[in-house]
């Protein structure tokens, strides 16, 4: 995606993350020092599937969706804030963001201002509106492969990565890595052939509707590593790789509490992509924040994780024990 960077519209950005890079981290953090570099925006609460790994599982399809719903008034206020002005990437999420009636104006719209704008999509409506998306110029597109979608993919992906390549992603469980390597094998296999840049096997963490702690993949797990192996011997250079959950002395990498910062369409903050939970208590609004971009970064909640992750003597914070990305050093 740094291909399609606009170096002149991005030097605000840019300077951000040479700052974000060069200087420390703190628990305590001023928007005068730097500012997230990921901005996430659920666009929608409503989605066309149902799966039980879902990291908003528990908050799909609301009766009130409208108000939950992305606008371009929505978007631009949020943009307003320094928190969010400038974030060099914007990822879209959901539910399924297709399913927002404005997406192609908001992707048009950050787009003109500079933001790579990635979409996570299960794909169902993509093959109507690929060309659209390519011309309000979005810099990626993942689709998250299920076997709900898979018929589809079949029919319409390789006539879609003719219009705008996409990048293809999975959640890995401990079941099918043990028992359904040959299958993963093949779907990755079609994906290839069908023209998508690449996999990114994202190891599977115990949230949504039904947690299941029993599915998590460590780093050391046999099958595991002779899946990763099968995989690179057949697709070598297609598949992404993060790193799973580590056994022994943890090394607390994770960035996402200084790195990125994400919203819903009504203000509410969540504390990182490893949990549903949301910021509470005062200051936990990003509308209601307006003019205290400071103290929204410093929410009790995110200073309380920045201090046990920058403390090597501490343990990890309980909801990072679960997730594979304390480990990953972002970028």
């Amino acid at each position: 995606m740094y291909r399609k960077t606009q170096v002149l519209r991005n030097i605000p950005r840019i300077w951000n993350y040479i700052k974000y890079r060069s200087l420390p981290r703190k628990s305590t953090m001023s928007v005068k020092r730097y500012t997230p570099q990921i901005a996430s925006m659920i666009v929608t609460k409503r989605c066309n599937l149902t799966c039980s790994f879902c990291s908003v599982g528990n908050s799909l399809n609301p009766k009130d969706w409208r108000d939950s719903e992305a606008t371009l008034e929505k978007v631009k206020r949020i943009f307003a804030n320094p928190l969010f002005s400038n974030c060099l990437g914007v990822d879209l999420l959901g539910g399924e963001p297709m399913l927002c009636k404005e997406l192609i104006p908001i992707v048009t719209w950050l787009s003109e201002r500079g933001h790579l704008v990635n979409m996570n999509t299960n794909g169902l409506r993509l093959d109507k509106h690929i060309a659209d998306l390519k011309k309000a110029g979005m810099s990626r597109i993942s689709i998250s492969l299920y076997e709900d979608n898979q018929e589809y993919l079949e029919e319409n992906l390789p006539n879609i990565n003719k219009i705008f390549p996409v990048h293809t992603s999975i959640v890995l469980e401990r079941k099918a890595v043990e028992n359904e390597q040959d299958r993963i094998l093949k779907k990755a296999t079609f994906m290839r052939d069908a023209g998508c840049r690449s996999l990114n096997v994202m190891i599977y963490r115990p949230q949504g509707l039904n947690p299941n702690p029993n599915e998590i993949i460590s780093d050391t797990l046999p099958a595991y590593i002779e899946f990763k192996k099968k995989m690179e011997k057949n697709l070598p250079g297609f598949c992404n790789w993060p790193a799973a959950i580590q056994t022994g002395k943890v090394k607390k990498r994770c960035p996402q509490v200084w790195q990125r910062i994400a919203t819903t369409m009504k203000g509410h903050m969540e504390i990182c992509c490893g949990t549903e939970d949301i910021l509470q208590g005062p200051n936990s609004n990003l509308f209601e924040c307006e003019d205290k971009p400071d103290v929204l970064f410093n929410h009790p909640t995110l200073v309380s994780l920045r201090k046990q992750l920058l403390d090597e003597a501490s343990e990890p914070p309980d909801m990072c024990k679960t997730c594979n990305l304390i480990g990953d050093p972002g970028w």
